[in-house]
């Protein structure tokens, strides 16, 4: 039963790790659901501080995952239409062929809204410039931590792998 629970948790590290660069799912949910199914493996522990800091910072990271691309658009000067284009064209850019839609969509997205929102061209680009970076540092934020809280995870279970091959030579 420990291998399936080890075999879940590494699952749960390279779906959180995709998911923190596709937008439809939270990202580090599943890096933290990958620890607390780590620690169900016989053999792994894991703190409970580790638990509320890895919680407390998978939180952070998903309230800072909407609002740093709404702060960005807004500190670049974009208007209420433009944040809604950003997020709309983050969606929207899921459904066109990887990378473009995803890297292009935010930056759209708000482009248009600010236009429709009453932006000048030149407004709105400096509003979809704004959006864009906001999209990149959250997604590099969440890319991050997922990947440091993976590469936990994967440690803990590979030495939990390896030991019980050992157990069997």
């Amino acid at each position: 039963m420990g291998i399936v629970i080890a075999l879940l948790a590494i699952t749960l590290v390279i779906v959180g790790i995709i998911f923190s660069v596709l937008p439809p799912l939270p990202g580090p949910l599943f890096s933290y659901l990958a620890l607390v199914a780590a620690h169900f493996v016989p053999d792994i522990t894991v703190s409970t501080t580790a638990f509320v800091v890895w919680g407390l910072l998978t939180v952070a990271i998903l309230a800072a995952d909407y609002v740093i691309p709404i702060a960005a658009t807004k500190k670049f000067g974009g208007t209420k239409a433009g944040v809604w284009g950003g997020a709309i064209g983050a969606i929207a850019g899921m459904f066109i062929p990887i990378p473009f839609g995803i890297i292009w969509g935010p930056l759209v997205g708000a482009i248009i809204g600010d236009l429709i929102g009453g932006n000048h061209y030149r407004a709105a680009m400096k509003s979809g410039f704004g959006s864009f970076i906001g999209f990149l540092v959250a997604t590099s934020m969440k890319v991050i931590m997922s990947v440091i809280m993976g590469v936990v995870v994967a440690i803990k279970v590979v030495t939990y792998l390896g030991e019980g091959l050992r157990g069997l030579m």
